[in-house]
């Protein structure tokens, strides 16, 4: 196997909307069989889902782990994201292990995002509650995609849910969306969204 290109972005982020001020370097594995598309949507979540205890997770090569997660001071799991579909067993299996843990997966590609969900519906797994799906607009996943490298500063900027973001001096901005919540209840008559 081919030894794996070191991605990196100096980030200084303002999340206006958490209240959360933050300047970090993000550095990332990316194996040869990996899109631009992923590492960049790795690089995106850092942002939109920041905690100081985020790191990536190697789930591109290790199929029992998420892309990036965050743990607590004891190691138990309380951030688990996904950049695209994740194997549904894996997934299943996050959300079983703690009712308490945040699961996220987080799109570029709306009919990707569609067909995860009607997935997740027909699975129903445990703590179904527990998972959000994000969406980033594609268009600006490919505006970052066309001027994007592999070391990279970003100043990005979140407020009233819209992220400005300042690439090595090229800007942009998006609204990213939080999809519709797939269950209000958990268990014994579960109504699930459609």
């Amino acid at each position: 196997m081919s030894a794996p290109f070191r991605c990196q972005v100096r980030l200084q982020l303002s999340d206006l909307d958490r209240g959360i001020y933050a300047t970090r370097v993000i550095t990332c594995a990316q194996f040869p069989d990996e899109p631009d598309e992923h590492v960049l949507l790795r690089f995106l979540a850092h942002v939109l889902f920041f905690d100081e205890r985020l790191e990536d997770a190697q789930g591109w090569l290790d199929p029992h782990r998420p892309d990036l997660w965050a743990t607590d001071l004891t190691g138990v799991t309380t951030l688990w994201i996904e950049v695209g579909p994740p194997p549904m067993k894996r997934l299943a299996k996050a959300l079983a292990r703690s009712k308490g843990v945040r699961c996220v997966a987080l799109f570029a590609d709306p009919v990707e995002a569609a067909t995860f969900r009607a997935a997740v519906l027909a699975e129903r797994p445990r703590h179904i509650e527990n998972l959000e799906l994000h969406l980033v607009p594609q268009e600006f996943l490919s505006w970052l995609e066309g001027i994007g490298h592999r070391s990279m500063n970003w100043s990005a900027t979140l407020t009233e849910g819209t992220l400005y973001l300042d690439s090595d001096g090229e800007t942009n901005q998006c609204i990213p969306e939080r999809l519709p919540a797939l269950a209000t209840a958990h268990r014994g008559g579960v109504q699930l969204h459609v």
